[in-house]
């Protein structure tokens, strides 16, 4: 048995042989250990992160990543409009407050 390669069912099958030879104070000691095992385990949770976008990105799950997410594109959209609005003024502003030079106004292609 040394050199032959067991998959899962033959495993499965051995072990379910094996526990029927051992005593029931022990089945039951086995089945408490296994219990406890299973409520110690932790569970992995997926969370945001910046690191996975290589692999994967990961959306967020809880109520607070869910408004921080939100907080941070509403801040990319406000900050992203109001320096469009800004870059746009300055020729206007000139214009008003004679601060361009006349050349500006006057075409030079004649």
């Amino acid at each position: 048995m040394k050199n032959q390669k067991l998959d899962h069912q033959q495993i499965a099958k051995l072990l379910t042989q094996g526990s029927e030879q051992l005593d029931a104070q022990i089945l039951s000691s086995l089945r408490e250990a296994r219990i406890l095992a299973l409520h110690k385990q932790r569970v992995a949770e997926p969370v945001f992160s910046l690191s996975a976008i290589g692999h994967r990105a990961h959306m967020p799950h809880t109520p607070q990543q869910w408004v921080a997410t939100t907080i941070l594109l509403a801040a990319i959209a406000v900050g992203a409009f109001g320096y469009w609005q800004n870059s746009q003024v300055p020729v206007d502003i000139d214009i008003l407050t004679d601060e361009l030079p006349i050349e500006v106004f006057v075409d030079q292609h004649e």
